[in-house]
């Protein structure tokens, strides 16, 4: 093997082998030598190391039978002749195979000289194991591609710009922004792109950043392209290998919508701000420990604490006794169980920054924020209102009073025949005990019974007198008890028997309530259904036929209410009365004065019932009274 004929320094080298192998075996790149035939001549330490092929493994053999993988063989095929006809050197680039069939690239210089000992042409390639170059290469541009793809998906507006503003990189936000494509920006002055105007808005970051300190906007910018944004812009040094600033990248994101809805909010936080502040009714809200978050000026002016005061307080110092000691245990027992001990709307009673305490109407809200639960009362002073209704009441039952005194007036032959009946007995039973006493024929047996008789008869005149009594006694409205609905319908016709059976009226009863059943105040209702009783017996006197009184009570637990029925076989109420039946100083009776039923159902409505009106098929009226029944166990 000879050297190139016009390498004269290498031509000394030629009379060294020696120092000719050892700078063969000691080099760091490969070294290779084939014939004109492809045949491998010679094959360095490091293309043994590389392949695992001892160089006498190979030696004689042509390279691409040996280390060329099979679908690259034809490229490297008479290698020395396409160097002769290309000028005698070449670079060249291929894979070979090791003896454990990994793959290598590897970047060759091949160069042509001339084999003097066999007069024909050779080839000597020195070569680089690039693999993991190569590898490093490829990688680098998958990761480039991928984030490209990354900054192209981001939904904001991505750029670096040199020193001078002109464009290096532009992302898909150009496109999405101002309906430009990215890649015809490169070069551009970003004044051009974004307007004159923009770009004043803007210059001053873009100045900070050029100086090596990251900056960020954050505003409206009037761009030339898609109208203006509002938008939030950071703006970061970037720099050169030598770590000097070399330009600076954009990263802007269009905060438009999001702007709109901060002002919306914020809108809408000062409407209800300004909704509550000036609310006549107080607003208090509190968290889940019932600790005070906010308090408005209708609360400070109804409590008499300012907000100050009480925001960060237990909502329970707004509350007297026993409220005020109960109230954390109630609010725990809710936010443990779920289970309301009380409604959400209710009277309460409050307490005043003096002490002093007032009537409320409560109305509970709540709410999440952020998974944190809050509670909203909206409290309205009702003092007023209740003590109208109070008013109300009293001149309710000094109404009702007077319309049974005028009612016990027309019962007045009523009450004389049922005390007629007691007292004459007695007078005739005094008189015989007298005459046997005269007479001295006095037996004790009959003195015992005729003394008995006149006990039974007074006690008989006693309950009667007791009884009306009782109706015409002027009551507290507020007396409230247990009673019997039958007992209070029998009660009804003993006051008015009388005249009952002088009218030669028939009294159908139908009594299916269940005991103590319903809560009122006795005299109150006895004096409904004896209003309803006595114009039924009224209506009756203008009819020749049958004459029935028919009375029913029922309870109905399915409808938790008890239903009174006082029913008569008159003529009915005209259809154009009807709608005027229970207006006040209505009557269809010459001397009526029309405040019976008026008073009968503000009575039987503040027993928080009803009184309903409809006429019999047949003929006939049937009023019914409707009252709910006893409630039993506590809150609800």
């Amino acid at each position: 093997m000879s050297i190139p004929a016009d390498n004269r320094d290498a031509a000394g080298l030629e009379q060294s082998p020696e120092l000719l192998q050892h700078l063969l075996e000691q080099s760091d790149l490969l070294v290779l030598v084939v014939d004109g035939e492809d045949r491998i001549l010679l094959f360095n330490r490091e293309c043994e190391k590389l392949t695992g092929y001892r160089a006498d493994e190979v030696i004689g053999q042509t390279v691409w039978s040996t280390v060329i993988p099979e679908d690259e063989a034809d490229s490297v095929r008479g290698m020395a002749t396409r160097l002769r006809n290309d000028g005698g050197t070449a670079g060249f680039t291929n894979h070979w195979r090791t003896r454990d069939g990994d793959i290598h690239l590897v970047r060759w210089h091949n160069t042509l000289f001339h084999d003097q000992a066999d007069c024909g042409y050779c080839v000597l390639s020195t070569g680089i194991d690039i693999t993991a170059e190569d590898e490093a290469r490829r990688a680098h541009r998958t990761t480039e591609h991928e984030l490209r793809a990354l900054v192209d998906a981001l939904p904001v507006l991505v750029a670096h710009l040199d020193g001078s503003y002109r464009i290096r990189f532009a992302n898909h936000g150009y496109r999405d922004w101002f309906g430009l494509d990215p890649e015809r920006q490169k070069g551009k002055h970003v004044r051009d792109v974004i307007g004159h105007k923009a770009f004043a808005v803007l210059r001053p970051r873009f100045e900070q950043a050029l100086a090596g300190e990251q900056a960020t906007y954050y505003g409206e910018v009037p761009y030339a392209l898609g109208g203006t944004r509002f938008i939030h812009g950071t703006y970061i040094p970037s720099h050169d290998h030598a770590g000097s600033v070399d330009g600076l990248y954009i990263l802007s994101v269009d905060l438009r919508e999001q702007e709109r809805l901060r002002r919306q909010l914020t809108d809408e936080t000062r409407r209800y701000r300004a909704v509550v502040d000036h609310a006549i009714d107080a607003i208090v809200t509190i968290d889940e420990q019932g600790i005070i978050e906010s308090f408005n000026p209708a609360a400070e002016r109804l409590f008499g604490y300012r907000a100050s005061e009480v925001i960060g307080k237990n909502v329970n110092i707004l509350m007297p006794e026993p409220d005020r000691s109960r109230h954390d245990d109630y609010l725990r027992h809710y936010l443990e169980t779920g289970e309301r001990r009380i409604g959400t709307g209710r009277e309460v009673t409050g307490r005043r920054r003096d002490g002093s305490e007032v009537e409320l109407s409560l109305a509970i809200t709540e709410f999440f924020d952020n998974d944190r639960r809050q509670f909203v009362g909206f409290l309205h002073d009702i003092s007023a209102r209740k003590q109208a209704e109070r008013e109300a009441r009293q001149s309710l039952g000094e109404m009702a009073h007077y319309n049974r005194l005028a009612a016990m007036g027309e019962l007045t032959s009523g009450l004389a025949h049922e005390l007629s009946q007691p007292l004459t007995a007695v007078h005739g039973m005094a008189e015989a005990g007298l005459n046997m006493i005269e007479r001295d024929t006095a037996d004790p047996g009959q003195l015992r019974k005729a003394f008995s008789q006149i006990v039974r008869q007074s006690q008989r005149a006693g309950e009667v007198i007791s009884q009306f009594r009782a109706f015409l006694r002027k009551d507290r409205y507020e007396e409230y008890a247990l009673h019997d609905p039958d007992t209070l319908m029998e009660e009804a016709l003993e006051l008015i028997r009388h005249e009952i059976e002088g009218r030669g009226i028939r009294v159908k009863k139908a009594m299916r309530a269940e005991g103590e059943c319903i809560e009122i105040n006795r005299v109150q209702i006895q004096q409904v259904l004896l209003n309803l009783v006595k114009n039924a017996i009224d209506a009756m006197d203008e009819v020749d036929g049958d004459r029935v009184l028919d009375l029913e009570s029922v309870c109905d637990n399915t409808a938790n209410e008890c239903r009174l029925s006082v029913a008569d076989t008159g003529p009915g109420i005209a259809e154009h009365h009807i709608g005027k039946m229970f207006h006040p100083f209505f009557t269809t009776k010459d001397d009526g004065l029309g405040q019976g039923l008026p008073i009968c159902r503000s009575i039987v409505e503040a027993h928080g019932g009803s009184l309903k009106f409809e006429n019999r098929r047949g003929g006939g009226a049937l009023f019914t009274v409707t009252l709910p029944l006893r409630q039993e166990g506590g809150e609800s």
